[in-house]
């Protein structure tokens, strides 16, 4: 059986990091950084049978601002 790819996922192109550096970086536990992962927020590579790796440019496109025009935020 011939296993397909998706297209939608691309090699990894830059640098890539642990989930613990990720977690460290993001300043946010590594179950955040595996949660993310699985809701499809970030792409995980995988390197061998239990090893991931994320790329540290996903990792920092994810943290986006937050503008500040909810009720009660600033105007």
């Amino acid at each position: 059986m011939t296993q397909r790819r998706n297209p939608e996922v691309h090699a990894p192109t830059g640098q890539l990091m642990s989930l613990r550096d990720a977690a460290a970086l993001a300043q946010v536990d590594i179950k955040t950084i595996r949660r993310w992962i699985d809701r499809g927020h970030l792409a995980a590579y995988r390197m061998g049978p239990r090893l991931l790796r994320v790329e540290r440019s996903e990792l920092m496109a994810a943290a986006k601002p937050v503008p500040a025009n909810f009720p009660g935020g600033a105007a």
